[in-house]
């Protein structure tokens, strides 16, 4: 088979369907492409990696990034991803998403597991649904918030025998 360069388009070309073009430097010298503009790639046509099994695809409206093991990103700042776009898993039942304001975790069952504190900052709270049913700190003790009437829990336990008392303004108090 045969393989032509032709003059002034630069283009290369074989001409056998089927011909593989490989670039050898006998070496480990790198092989550079240098362009003006964009380097293209077909839809549907991918780049490998070793064999099919780690792939970048673009089908022409959506970028696939396949691996068969684990997928690593790296970077030395921040990963971005722009405000509302999500990242699905699975299905978009579970997914996470930003809106620039909000990060928002959605799921049919989230289990938040840690090997240390989740610390809540100062008068952020906890919301069950709404403002209405929610839990907080001051900074120096624990504010619960249900059907909306907020309750200031004490500072110290109580003497036995005593139950929390309230004086009719949400504090909290332990009293006979």
């Amino acid at each position: 088979n045969n393989l032509s360069i032709a003059g002034e388009t630069g283009t290369i070309t074989t001409d056998s369907s089927n011909m593989a073009i490989t670039f050898d430097t006998h070496g480990t010298g790198d092989i550079n492409l240098t362009a003006g503009a964009d380097v293209n790639l077909p839809a549907d046509i991918g780049l490998t990696f070793g064999d099919d099994g780690e792939k970048i695809e673009g089908d022409g409206t959506d970028l696939t990034i396949a691996s068969s093991n684990d997928l690593n990103l790296t970077a030395t700042t921040d990963i971005n991803v722009p405000a509302n776009v999500g990242m699905t898993f699975g299905n978009d039942a579970e997914k996470i998403e930003g809106d620039g304001t909000d990060l928002t975790i959605s799921g049919n069952n989230i289990k938040l597991t840690a090997v240390a504190d989740v610390i809540i900052p100062t008068n952020v709270g906890l919301h069950f649904t709404d403002a209405n049913e929610k839990i907080e700190s001051d900074g120096s003790k624990l504010i619960l918030t249900s059907g909306g009437t907020t309750f200031n829990l004490p500072t110290s336990d109580g003497s036995s025998g005593q139950a929390l008392v309230t004086d009719g303004a949400g504090t909290l108090s332990f009293d006979t």
